[in-house]
């Protein structure tokens, strides 16, 4: 009995300090409020529908409205392109590090773009940068919508290089049918590279695929803990509401977050395309088997330091090779 009150205390401790959650994780200032910060959550793996590959679209990849200027996704150059000398990543709390150092609080140190850590090796430390040429634009909570805003922060800063990790609170909100539709995601994505490409017309830009929100389901929906946080703090309900359910209503709406995710990443990809200087991923992150210890076990849905450090891996790989 003794042994229980201390674990049920432990646990309480936990979903107290959880409480507060999903409004720490939603602090996008677009019009449509959503619960997490999941660009704000973690975990990747393979999607429910079929992943979009490079240069193979699917009927969900086709162009749908007008265009930038039409270009080869990840065009061959006849140039290494040279090693930049600055960097602006931008995107939500997976960019911001959020939930790596302490529990609710950023920790951009820890951001697999721009941290300083040595045992994240992000990209801004495989580049040598120095601190007062990397800027972390991103926003815990943000969706789409707020990438403009990013965007313009970054062409102010006059970066040759930019990351960009953005959507998973698109279709990370209370209910499937607040998810941003493919159609306006697509438009505010086009809007915000189309600034980048203005106001940047030589910088390299590295779009990274959203990951697989199924895969945050199957790595915690066993673990008391993360159904507890996920309950309390209203986190990505429109995947994570009543876990351990296998009704078909259930099952029906965790795949439909995942085909939204899936319908998000081939528009990241048909827009990069327009663009020579814009580089997608290849969906490597949203195929990527995220594992128990690369989720911050106070939340059970952000990256932890591991996780960090893997998505800096990934997508080094997938990014570019410089001079």
């Amino acid at each position: 009995m003794g042994r229980k009150r201390r674990v049920g205390a432990a646990t309480a401790t936990v979903v107290a300090a959880l409480l507060t959650l999903s409004s720490c994780m939603d602090s996008g200032d677009g019009d449509e409020a959503g619960p997490a910060a999941a660009g704000d959550r973690l975990i990747a793996g393979p999607s429910g529908g079929q992943t979009p590959k490079p240069g193979n679209p699917t009927s969900a990849e086709q162009p749908n409205g007008k265009v930038l200027s039409p270009a080869p996704e990840n065009p061959p150059t006849a140039t290494v392109p040279p090693r930049p000398h600055s960097m602006a990543a931008l995107g939500d709390s997976i960019t911001r590090g959020f939930d790596t150092c302490s529990p609710l609080q950023d920790c951009p140190e820890k951001s697999w773009a721009t941290g300083t850590s040595a045992d994240v090796n992000s990209h801004a430390k495989r580049l040598g940068l120095p601190a007062d040429a990397v800027f972390n634009n991103a926003k815990t909570g943000a969706r789409m919508t707020d990438l403009a805003a990013q965007a313009r922060q970054a062409v102010g800063q006059r970066v040759d290089y930019v990351t960009i990790l953005i959507g998973a609170n698109d279709a990370c909100r209370h209910t499937v049918d607040e998810m941003t539709s493919p159609g306006t995601y697509e438009s505010q994505f086009r809007d915000a590279l189309g600034i980048l490409r203005t106001g940047l017309p030589n910088t390299r830009v590295l779009v990274v695929s959203i990951p697989d929100l199924g895969r945050m389901w199957e790595t915690g929906h066993d673990e008391f803990l993360a159904r507890a946080v996920w309950s309390v703090g209203n986190v990505c309900q429109s995947m994570l509401d009543d876990p351990q359910s296998t009704k078909p209503d259930a099952l029906d709406r965790r795949q439909r977050v995942r085909d939204r995710v899936t319908a998000y990443n081939a528009k990241l990809r048909e827009v990069c395309s327009t663009w020579a200087n814009c580089r997608y991923d290849g969906g490597v992150v949203n195929t990527q088997r995220f594992g128990k210890n690369d989720v911050s076990h106070w939340d059970w849905f952000h990256p932890s330091a591991s996780g960090q450090r893997t998505l800096a891996e990934v997508t080094s790989r997938q990014g570019y090779t410089w001079g």
